[in-house]
């Protein structure tokens, strides 16, 4: 089995310059499953390159798209900006735009997580006029587009519909407007009061009025855009596009992708490029959506995130696998587990594909994984043992100093299970040892009483966890704290108990071995004694 990513660039033609695409309207804050995307175009970009293909990686802010955002209409400030231009509304803060102002905290993360492509704003890309061309032709072929409307979307347009959206020179909107009669520099519009308007009750949207004005216009140099399915086509069309990848909703029978695909060749008589559906990431079996209150913003996860372990937990799912994600519980160690064992399978075999999505999860095209890892649920129950130094605990457990490489990502670590003790992790994974004998420790069984005082006789009386973890089994079994052949849970949640106050916690003899033993001893000699005055 081959890196899925290695598969697609080996399935593309070797003898033409290739273009990923990749582009996202902002709209509001983007969930961090909507990081999925960027990543995997910017994976086969680099299986391109690495696979000795010509290619390029271009991305888009779709900032002409309209306000559309449903949750939009019930925001005071924004409501009355229903219609307009993402990049013509005032952004959050007072300063630039609403599309930029969200394009910037969204696209800004992607540099740090190793993605780089050449950027364009929709904008620009119209005002500069590099859209009219694919203005000027899908206008004057518009009978073939409402044919594709009608025979791929089941979307009947009146006859003289035009695939263009002006922008009203009165209000300021563009999903309001509604063109006709080209007559190869201007058409007519009208900006729809309602959706009740002129009759056309198919053809205004849902989240916005227009102001009634009607006027004659050129649809050129970004007075005017195209309709989503039709301006992806002018993207493919301007940027010569052999691949590119969309979310599993826009790749559904009928859907936008199959219009694209259909308008592309109706209009521009060419072959639409190759590309593959990703399934969503979901929280809880929903999509992540920010506007829903479902899922995290992409980038305050990418600031915590390391970005390697981004991109790992991205690609290690093939992109037509959904993702089940949630920064809470134990995703996070779990994540980081498997992250350590595709290190492991890069250093026995860079060829592997494990070892692959290892080396695609990095920021540089040169990887090497450090040798010695502790394992991020170790590090997360050092950090809450006030005695315990993690840097020291960890050189001990090598058995020779870190070098700078291993000391970079124990730090690394550190920082990232503070962020997870703090937000995410569950109260199991919590603990703190208690300066007295917990309360709960009051109801231990006789039984797990006299394990504790057989297991005070053991403490100190080795470094060695393994040892040690042995003679607590040993003195369960002398108690009777047995289940069949097997030394019963109850033994390890007296443990637990009398130094946690809660039943579980992490390896016991870990845990006792970062602790001082005479401390340890007293503290089991009380819970032990306490059930014997009772």
């Amino acid at each position: 089995m081959t890196f899925w990513a290695d598969d697609i660039a080996r399935s593309l033609p070797r003898d033409v310059a290739h273009t990923i695409h990749d582009s996202k309207t902002p709209s509001g804050t983007v969930p961090f499953g909507h990081l999925r995307g960027p990543v995997i175009s910017d994976a086969v970009y680099r299986a391109c390159l690495r696979n000795g293909l010509t290619v390029r990686f271009v991305y888009g802010v779709d900032d002409m798209d309209p306000m559309d955002a449903a949750t939009m209409r019930l925001n005071e400030t924004l409501a009355p900006h229903m219609g307009k231009p993402l990049w013509t509304i005032p952004a959050p803060d007072g300063s630039g735009d609403f599309g930029w102002y969200h394009a910037q905290r969204y696209i800004g993360t992607f540099a740090g997580l190793g993605i780089r492509p050449e950027f364009y704003r929709g904008r620009d890309m119209y005002r500069e006029g590099r859209f009219d061309r694919s203005i000027d032709l899908v206008l004057r072929r518009a009978d073939r587009a409402r044919q594709v409307y009608r025979e791929v979307a089941n979307v009947k347009r009146p006859d003289d519909w035009l695939p263009i959206q002006v922008i009203c020179e009165n209000c300021g909107r563009v999903g309001t407007t509604y063109g006709r009669d080209y007559d190869g520099t201007t058409i007519a519009y009208e900006c729809l009061l309602d959706r009740k308007a002129f009759g056309r009750d198919d053809e205004v949207v849902q989240w916005a009025n227009g102001c009634g004005h009607t006027g004659r216009i050129s649809p050129f140099g970004g007075r005017a855009k195209l309709p989503y399915n039709v301006e992806w086509c002018a993207k493919w069309d301007h940027f010569s596009v052999t691949w590119e990848e969309a979310g599993k909703d826009l790749m559904t029978a009928g859907g936008s992708r199959e219009r694209s695909n259909a308008l592309y060749r109706a209009v521009w008589e060419k072959e639409p490029p190759a590309g593959i559906f990703h399934e969503f990431f979901t929280l809880g079996g929903k999509k992540m959506s920010t506007s829903k209150g479902i899922g995290a913003a992409a980038h305050e996860l990418a600031e915590l995130y390391p970005p390697d372990l981004v991109r790992f937990l991205m690609l290690r799912t093939p992109p037509q696998r959904h993702v089940e994600f949630d920064p809470a519980g134990m995703t996070l160690p779990r994540l980081v587990d498997e992250y350590d064992r595709a290190a492991d399978a890069y250093l026995a075999d860079p060829a592997g594909d494990l070892s692959s999505v290892w080396a695609f999860a990095q920021l540089t095209g040169d990887p090497t994984p450090v040798p010695f890892r502790v394992r991020f649920s170790i590090v997360a129950d050092w950090l809450q043992i006030p005695s315990v130094d993690p840097a020291a605990k960890a050189a001990e457990r090598k058995g020779r100093p870190l070098t700078d490489g291993e000391a970079a990502d124990l730090e690394r670590r550190i920082a990232l299970a503070r962020v997870w003790l703090d937000r995410w992790a569950p109260d199991e994974a919590r603990f703190t040892v208690q300066d007295s004998l917990p309360e709960a420790a009051r109801d231990l069984t006789p039984a797990q009483r006299r394990f504790l005082g057989r297991a005070a006789e053991v403490v100190g009386t080795t470094s060695a966890a393994e040892e040690l973890q042995a003679k607590l089994y040993a003195a369960a079994r002398e108690v009777g704290l047995t289940e069949g052949e097997k030394v019963s849970r109850d033994a390890f949640a007296a443990i637990y108990l009398a130094l946690l106050g809660k039943p579980m916690g992490p390896r016991a003899a870990w845990l006792l071995g970062t602790l001082d033993p005479e401390f340890v001893r007293q503290r089991f000699r009380e819970a032990a004694m306490d059930g014997a005055l009772a």
